[in-house]
């Protein structure tokens, strides 16, 4: 058996073993000002979902909290605590529950290292 063939064969059956993939879905985006400042971005239609992550482009945002308002009146806050840098994400954040539908997340933030210009945050789910 040739290289190429036992090469093609374990990206078959690795493939055939590995689990469901995930893709992130963008379901808001806010432009942030600098300052801590609260902002909430709205999420449109009843959607489920597993996870969230918020990225960040243009400026850095220093994240203090946020929370999760969902469909049925519930929350859930998380702690951040990071300065995500322009390009980067928080980390991937686990919706408590089944699949929740997520109707908002607000956020309380510091926009840093500003030059008269906004930082856009985008919020991510899967």
């Amino acid at each position: 058996m040739n290289i190429k063939a036992c090469v093609l064969g374990a990206i078959v059956a690795l493939a055939a073993t590995a689990g469901p993939a995930f893709t992130w879905e963008r379901i808001g985006a806010r432009d942030v000002r600098d300052a801590t400042e609260r902002d909430t971005i709205v999420v449109e239609g009843p959607r489920r979902y597993e996870r969230i992550k918020l990225c960040v482009y243009r400026n850095p945002v220093h994240f203090i909290d946020l929370d999760v308002r969902f469909a049925n009146g519930g929350h859930q806050d998380v702690n951040v605590r990071q300065r995500i840098n322009p390009g980067e994400c928080t980390r991937a954040i686990d919706l408590a529950g089944d699949d929740r539908n997520v109707a908002a997340v607000a956020m309380v933030y510091e926009e840093t290292s500003f030059r008269h210009r906004h930082a856009t945050v985008r919020l991510f789910a899967e």
